[in-house]
């Protein structure tokens, strides 16, 4: 199921830096057809449940979904988007640190730094470099998100609302991963960008309809258009 943004306006107000705070974004880009996957969706999972001042969010690339594995066929996974293959592609065309390129599993950390998503100890030092300079909380009353920025950072930028299914289950009937049961955490089913900002804006609404249902949640970030740095990021709560 998909979810719609029906109207944009939400308000993000500058607030003193001491009122709000804001968490580094690990993007974990993944497939149910990749073999090598299960590992790193395993990996976000305990970064979810371990370290809550860490945003986590899956997206699920679609250059997977038409891949035949023999006997065994092609498997299109469920909640694969074209969308997410080109917001990873556009990670590359970014001075990214690590390890470049377009595969999967890759973890994106802050915008920066990429990483093969299996690889624990590079992500974590990832995670330790280049906090993100702008503090940022996302607040949910009845379908209002509201949204609180602070931070002196001059940027031409973006404020992203990510809506995500917390857990899922999918038994894999075909592919290369045929026969497993695939657990996925966050897994974004929608990517909406909601305002334009730069340091000193102003207050814009933002009016998001009833999509928080059972096991559903939102992430909002902050994203520079010119580098692909985050600049902030905060789950919805």
């Amino acid at each position: 199921m998909k979810y719609r943004i029906l109207s944009l306006f939400t308000g993000i107000f500058l607030l003193p830096v001491s009122a709000v705070s804001s968490a580094p974004l690990v993007e974990l880009f993944t497939s149910q057809g990749c073999y090598s996957c299960p590992p790193a969706d395993e990996h976000l999972a305990e970064l979810i449940e371990k370290n809550p001042d860490v945003v986590a969010l899956e997206y699920h690339v679609d250059y997977w979904d038409d891949l035949n594995y023999g006997a065994a066929g092609t498997w299109k996974d469920p909640f694969s988007s074209a969308a997410f293959t080109t917001r990873q592609r556009q990670y590359n065309s970014y001075p990214l640190k690590g390890n470049q390129g377009v595969y999967t599993p890759q973890m994106v950390v802050n915008g920066t730094t990429a990483q093969v998503g299996t690889r624990r100890g590079a992500v974590n030092k990832a995670l330790k470099v280049g906090v993100p300079p702008l503090q940022l909380t996302a607040q949910i009353d009845s379908q209002n998100v509201k949204v609180d920025i602070a931070g002196d950072f001059d940027a031409n930028a973006l404020v992203w609302l990510a809506v995500f299914n917390r857990e899922t289950v999918t038994e894999v009937a075909r592919g290369e991963n045929h026969g497993k049961t695939m657990r996925n955490h966050h897994v974004v089913r929608e990517l909406t960008p909601i305002a334009d900002w730069r340091s000193g804006g102003g207050t814009t609404n933002i009016d998001v309809p009833a999509l928080l249902k059972s096991n559903t949640g939102c992430a909002v970030f902050v994203q520079d258009r010119d580098n692909g740095q985050i600049l902030g990021a905060s789950y919805c709560s």
